[in-house]
């Protein structure tokens, strides 16, 4: 295979045992400490985490080596946690894999643990080409419907690339999450898409838009 490219994609799926690990959905966070726990802004309850994933060969986070999303479970949706820049949800960059476990604030739930291994990549759009040229191009769009790191966006209902708050260009997915591995309480048949902002060196660099199922 050649190079990489911003067509390649990894599927996430669960580790098995002496499998290298990209991350993991649920469980406590790693490396959080209960001051930077991120609050909602609309209601001001300690977010639920989500998942952590980890900067290497199958994710690209520029100085960054971990990412973890949180998302706010307090008030049942109504604090628009599905929207990028409400504040009802948080992708936390941190520039250490911090392993440590500490104590957070209590949260609406802690999701069980589980631990996520990476496929070799994908290239999307050799794919969707094939698909294309078979006259199957929506049955190979659908396979990119999964768990993933890289690549791109599988929209249900139409393109929500959020635009860079500092640099007005489309920000760059790093993963896509389904309710299929871990069905997070949210919405069954829902996507998750995390994007970080390519001109912006902060921690805040990170975006999630939440997509809900039919």
């Amino acid at each position: 295979m050649g190079a990489l490219t911003a067509y390649h994609s990894f599927r996430l799926r669960p580790a098995q045992a002496d499998e290298a690990i990209v991350g993991w959905y649920g469980g406590h966070p790693r490396g959080i400490r209960a001051h930077v726990w991120p609050r909602c802004r609309v209601c001001g309850n300690p977010m639920c985490h989500m998942a952590q994933l980890n900067a290497g060969p199958a994710l690209n986070l520029g100085p960054w080596q971990r990412l973890t999303i949180f998302i706010c479970h307090a008030t049942g949706g109504r604090c628009e946690d599905w929207e990028p820049f409400k504040g009802a949800n948080k992708v936390l960059l941190q520039a250490t894999a911090d392993d440590d476990l500490f104590d957070g604030p209590p949260t609406v739930r802690v999701y069980r643990r589980l631990l996520l291994a990476a496929d070799p990549p994908t290239d999307e759009r050799e794919l969707i080409l094939a698909g294309r040229r078979a006259n199957r191009e929506k049955e190979a769009i659908n396979q990119l419907r999964i768990d993933k790191l890289g690549g791109g966006p599988v929209w249900l209902y139409g393109d929500g690339t959020p635009q860079s708050p500092t640099g007005r260009v489309p920000m760059r997915l790093v993963a896509q999450i389904t309710t299929n591995i871990v069905t997070f309480d949210i919405t069954p048949r829902g996507l998750a898409y995390v994007f970080i902002d390519p001109s912006d060196p902060t921690v805040d660099v990170g975006a999630l838009v939440w997509q809900s199922g039919s």
